[in-house]
């Protein structure tokens, strides 16, 4: 059995979020995980027994790659498990990204707080920060939160 996590990161944050649930499903109940960034993915479906979307919320919309890769492999997804992790600055999903994320059927959505690191941002991602007062640089992950959340997955279809 293998579970596909398909991550899609700009800067990295929600990729290790990724790598740290693959790494707990893995030493804690010994299921064969592969992350893949989004564009590489579709080539491992077939393969996949679950499938794990890591995805960041920006400005209030999951990531454009994620949904494209949600909406292109719609009708492949909905033979697996499907679960998604979302990850954000936020201390919430917005409603609208979890309405958007329950129309693909998973059986999970997660949301954790991600990591605003600014020698990973561009000059223009600085500027909008700047402009919009939300200069809240830091890293919000809360590792026990992911780690349990991944143990927790074996009664979504992930073994």
């Amino acid at each position: 059995m293998t579970t596909l996590i398909v991550t899609s990161s700009a800067h990295g944050s929600t990729r290790e979020i990724a790598e740290r649930v693959a790494e707990v499903l893995r030493t804690s109940q010994s299921v064969e995980t592969v992350v893949e960034d989004v564009a590489g993915a579709a080539a491992w479906l077939a393969t996949a027994d679950a499938v794990i979307v890591a995805a960041p919320v920006y400005e209030g919309s999951l990531a454009a790659d994620a949904r494209h890769f949600l909406d292109s492999r719609r009708a492949e997804l909905a033979d697996k498990p499907l679960l998604f992790l979302a990850s954000g600055g936020g201390y919430e999903l917005d409603p609208k990204v979890r309405e958007k994320l329950e129309s693909y059927g998973p059986r999970e959505i997660a949301f954790f707080r991600g990591a605003l690191v600014e020698e990973r941002l561009g000059w223009l991602e600085k500027l909008k920060l700047k402009v919009s007062r939300n200069e809240n640089y830091g890293d919000y992950r809360d590792w026990d939160a992911i780690e349990a959340w991944a143990k927790s997955l074996s009664g979504h279809g992930v073994r």
